[in-house]
């Protein structure tokens, strides 16, 4: 189950927002042993900490190459080479996956549509998880009881569909093995409901 992910910016974005008034990263160490922090990823991020001043909670606990929340500036330099001007990767992108390879990461966390498409045509192997699969993930394994809070408060952050929380569902049940009955996982997905 303890796995190891690299981020990308808008997912970290994301978990900052979902952060403020509960202990979302805390949850992370529930399904990860490691957490890694791009220093491009890092850069990007740290931008936005001005006018959101609740970014620097997670910048602070940064450390080089070692902690849960792990600043790394390693990366597979030819894999960054080649990747790094593909249409819709951007340089924090290319560097969230060379360093997935260098560090032999399990999966990105990564909220960004284009890239997401664009990464799985480079490498079908590879892992993506946005921030809906990790509520979804979390939910399934038992660690969050105020699910459904989350999932409006990130519906607020990133508009998304009843389909696409259903997709994430299924996707993280097949991931850990689990099936789900049809009636619960119409229930979980319902926004029209679970947004009333």
């Amino acid at each position: 189950m303890y796995q190891s992910a690299v981020i990308d910016n808008a997912s970290l974005i994301y978990l900052s927002h979902l952060h403020k008034g509960r202990p979302f990263f805390h949850y992370l160490k529930s399904l990860f042993h490691t957490v890694y922090f791009p220093s491009e990823i890092v850069k990007e991020y740290a931008r936005g900490a001005e006018k959101e001043p609740h970014r620097d909670w997670i910048i602070k606990r940064l450390k080089p190459e070692q902690g849960f929340y792990r600043y790394c500036a390693t990366y597979d330099s030819i894999v960054m080479a080649m990747i790094q001007h593909r249409n819709g990767i951007d340089k924090g992108e290319a560097e969230a996956y060379a360093q997935l390879k260098k560090v032999n990461a399990h999966l990105i966390i990564s909220d960004d549509r284009r890239f997401t498409a664009e990464i799985k045509k480079l490498d079908g192997t590879v892992r993506v998880y946005n921030t809906i699969h990790l509520v979804c993930w979390l939910d399934m394994l038992g660690f969050i009881p105020n699910w459904q809070e989350i999932i409006v408060h990130l519906y607020n952050l990133r508009n998304f569909t009843s389909k696409e929380l259903r997709t994430a569902y299924i996707y993280v049940a097949a991931g850990l093995g689990i099936g789900l009955e049809k009636s619960a996982l119409s229930k979980k997905c319902s926004l029209s409901k679970l947004l009333k």
